[in-house]
């Protein structure tokens, strides 16, 4: 029934967030490592490398 209505299953999807951004620009300025920024934003290494390549991957069309 519920699945019918269109209620949503399962883990709610990590998104590119602006927290996410300033910790990921910090990251990459060679200020904080990526175990401190995942520490930060409370993400486990898997997720932090996804966010890192769809924030990637969306940044290389902005500029492109």
């Amino acid at each position: 029934m519920a699945l019918q209505n269109g209620v949503p299953f399962g883990r709610p999807k990590a998104t590119v967030t602006e927290e996410f951004k300033q910790f990921y620009d910090l990251w990459k300025s060679g200020e904080i490592t990526a175990v401190k920024a995942m520490a930060e934003l409370g993400v486990k290494k898997t997720t932090f490398y996804k966010l890192v390549k769809d924030y990637e991957k969306d940044f290389n069309k902005i500029t492109i």
